[in-house]
């Protein structure tokens, strides 16, 4: 029988986009096929939620148990994503879900991780919508409340960082300025961290695996680069940050070479702004809390602490009990991998704690010597 032309092509061409629907279909799989050689790969399951576990802080995930026909798995969730999902109050002990996720490894057991809102689907609950290519999940829309105290209007051009203030977070901002130190993640669900200085003060620029695989070689800083950032103004434990969230929020010298190295004085920038105390180093006991003195000498000994590190410095004269907290920790010089015979230039800070003076230690650019 005579089949016409465009009757032929119109059932190939139907044919081609069911085959094409099928293949890019993400299938389903069951928590037994999560195997160790399918760690870093996208996977998709569905199952049952069990023993839900909230977030402890921004740096914990939210978690629970899949459980399906063939076992159970952990799925975390981080806060930043966790906010984006509108129905996770339904997310709790005995929904139906279906989530996909990264595989990934935690202390010996495997477990998935969702990095997008549009990845988890609750029965009985609306889909939140899929992001566009290479776009993240907006934040969910603030209350009237909020949206009256918080600025609506975002900074174009470069400020000067101290004029970044906690009245001013959820607004966006360019800062310009030298990168003191350059952390990487400590694991995978750390974020990048570079300190960023201007004439002004210092602040964080943090950003996560997902943004550093987009950067180009010249987009990727290290300690001594001139940087300008674009992000959003945030704060964690007290401190404020600025969060990039795309490739083009982050240029340096090597990426923009119209980047200028020589920015305005502080007192042009912040009149303000007064002279830093510092005292010598033997005589720290006797100055005031806030002074800065800087320590040289060899590390005697180290003692570990849950936050960071107490270490003894000697000149062969005096000895100084420093407290060099995590945060100090950056890429170079290693102060965290200190063990003893190093030699160490350290800028601290008098604090006094419980009726005496002591040494402090609390940002990666103070630690100005490990060798």
């Amino acid at each position: 029988m005579f089949i016409p032309q465009w009757r032929r092509s119109l059932s190939a061409f139907i044919a081609l986009f069911v085959a094409t629907a099928l293949c890019s279909a993400q299938a389903v799989v069951q928590s037994s096929a999560v195997t160790q050689d399918k760690v870093g790969q996208v996977v998709e399951l569905a199952g049952t939620v069990t023993s839900f576990q909230p977030s402890r802080s921004d740096k914990a995930p939210n978690s629970f148990k899949l459980k399906d026909d063939a076992g159970t798995i952990r799925v975390c969730i981080w806060p930043d994503v966790f906010s984006q999902i509108s129905s996770r109050d339904a997310l709790k002990e005995g929904a139906k879900v279906r989530v996909k996720g990264k595989v990934a490894e935690f202390r010996g057991a495997l477990e998935i991780h969702v990095n997008n809102a549009s990845d988890i689907i609750i029965e009985g609950a609306p889909a939140a919508p899929s992001p566009a290519a290479g776009e993240k999940p907006s934040a969910p829309p603030a209350s009237p409340q909020a949206s009256a105290t918080k600025p609506t209007t975002e900074s174009t051009g470069v400020v000067s960082i101290a004029e970044l203030t906690s009245d001013k977070q959820g607004s966006k901002f360019t800062i310009q300025g030298t990168v003191t130190s350059a952390r990487r993640p400590s694991s995978d669900r750390a974020p990048y961290v570079l300190k960023v200085k201007d004439a002004t003060g210092s602040i964080d620029v943090v950003f996560w695996q997902d943004l550093a695989d987009k950067l180009s070689d010249a987009q990727k800083a290290n300690e001594g680069d001139i940087i300008r950032v674009t992000g959003t103004l945030g704060e964690y434990r007290g401190s404020l940050q600025l969060k990039p969230s795309s490739p083009a929020d982050i240029q340096t010298q090597k990426s923009n070479p119209e980047l200028k190295s020589s920015t305005p004085s502080a007192t042009q920038q912040n009149p303000q702004a007064g002279a830093v105390r510092t005292a010598p180093a033997a005589d720290f006991h006797a100055a005031e809390d806030g002074t800065i003195v800087e320590i040289k000498g060899k590390v005697a000994s180290v003692v570990r602490m849950r936050t960071g590190q107490k270490i003894t410095v000697t000149d062969g004269k005096n000895s100084w009990e420093v407290i060099v907290w995590a945060t100090a920790s950056g890429l170079k010089p290693a102060i965290e991998q200190v063990r003893g015979g190093e030699d160490v230039i350290l800028r601290a800070t008098v604090k006094t704690f419980e009726g005496s003076k002591v040494l402090i230690v609390t940002r990666p650019e103070d630690v100005l010597y490990v060798g």
